[in-house]
């Protein structure tokens, strides 16, 4: 048995942080049904806007948030496709929602509409810039309330460079998380006192956690952005190598450490022997003359020279991949963090695993595609007691969308 199998999930949400926690609880065994507007989600094209072709009727940027699910396409606008979501909640144990505030409102919708209707239901909103203040009803977006508004986008590049151009999706599958955190803790809760709650994660609250350390030291007089030289422990930084790519030293017992790298990895004894270098309290005055003469060494060998000395007398470092990189990673593969799966048409694609393990599950979640929008319309209304004419007449109102294939 999964873990949240005989759980039920309505979600009403797009793009990535809402979906990316239904698709994890759906992984996890929960019935999670989708409700997209009768045109469908405005992220099945996004994934072509980020140069990742469709593949038939689907794009694996959207699958990727929102395998596992079933689809239903309901007309909030009509009176009577509201009333086919209440009819869903009335036995649902999760709604999950990235609506902004006003117009779940607008719609009926918010936790102070549904909490007495539906006592025992867990409303769990995705949130922008929170519930209050003067920010709180601005459209938000991972790029502009997780990165920009942080810090992180400022701040972590190196110093006098042009601010980190990312990739979309880090903040949301930050925010997804977390939110799915606070929807197991208010189900075990539920258990104890019978009663729903409210639950919320927002953007720009998991961008400050994510970034507690960069407020904690700029605020104590730590300057942002820094450049590479900028540091206390030259052996805990990194350095680009003879074949163009990076390797992170990590060595930050400096003390035990330094002696090992000198003698054994850089065959340096003249570094080994300066009285200036000897101990961490020692080197940190002098550290970016450290890492300017380290970044002679590692130039003069590949990056894998490095890595297999590093490796060797077991020091802690990394390569500095690329995200090219991760779909040939022995690791990945050999610990499921990532699966392929086999398109309709035949072509393969490399996803990630949602990243949680459980021993009690042996084995590998499916990876149901999306279908078209609407496309399993009936069997979810079916499901809900409703009738084959029932369902035509809503159909024909416009109240809903049914594809029958």
């Amino acid at each position: 048995m999964k873990p949240l199998e005989g759980i039920k999930v309505v979600e009403l949400a797009t793009y990535l942080a809402a979906p990316s926690c239904a698709r994890t609880m759906a992984d996890w065994g929960a019935d999670v049904i989708k409700i997209e507007p009768p045109q469908g989600d405005i992220y099945r094209i996004m994934g072509v806007a980020q140069r990742v072709p469709n593949i038939g009727d689907n794009n694996p940027v959207y699958d990727n948030e929102n395998v596992n699910k079933k689809f239903i396409a309901l007309n909030l606008k009509d009176p009577a496709g509201t009333e086919v979501l209440m009819k869903l909640l009335e036995d649902a144990d999760v709604f999950v929602t990235n609506t902004r505030p006003k117009a779940l409102k607008k719609l009926g919708l918010s936790y102070e509409d549904l909490k007495d209707r539906f006592p025992r239901l867990i409303h769990a909103s995705v949130l922008g810039y929170g519930e209050k203040g003067p920010d709180k009803d601005r459209p938000a977006f991972d790029y502009t309330t997780f990165y920009a508004r942080t810090g992180m986008m400022a701040d972590l590049p190196q110093k006098n460079q042009d601010v980190m151009n990312t990739i979309p999706g880090l903040g949301d599958h930050v925010v997804g998380s977390i939110l799915l955190s606070g929807i197991c803790a208010a189900l075990y809760a539920r258990t104890i006192t019978g009663k729903g709650d409210c639950v919320d994660a927002g953007l720009y609250q998991a961008g400050i956690y994510a970034m507690s350390n960069g407020m904690l030291m700029a605020n104590f007089g730590r300057e942002m952005p820094r450049t590479r030289y900028e540091l206390n422990n030259p052996i805990s930084n990194t350095y680009k190598c003879k074949d163009g790519e990076w390797v992170y030293l990590a060595a930050t017992a400096y003390d035990k450490q330094w002696p090992l790298l000198c003698e054994k990895v850089f065959k340096r004894q003249d570094l080994l022997d300066n009285p200036e270098y000897a101990t961490i309290a020692k080197v940190t005055k002098h550290a970016p003359d450290v890492a300017h003469i380290l970044d002679d060494i590692f130039a003069t060998e590949d990056s894998t020279y490095w890595l297999d000395l590093f490796a060797e007398y077991d020091i802690p470092h990394e390569r500095v991949a690329h995200y090219k990189d991760i779909a040939h990673d022995e690791q990945a593969w050999a610990n499921n963090y990532i699966r392929e799966e086999t398109y309709p048409t035949g072509e393969k694609v490399v996803f990630t695993n949602t990243p949680v393990n459980f021993a009690s599950i042996t084995e590998e979640a499916p990876f149901k595609l999306a279908p078209v929008t609407g496309g399993n319309t009936r069997e979810v209304l079916a499901a809900a007691g409703y009738s084959n004419e029932e369902i035509d007449k809503l159909a024909e109102s416009g109240a809903i969308k049914v594809v029958d294939k």
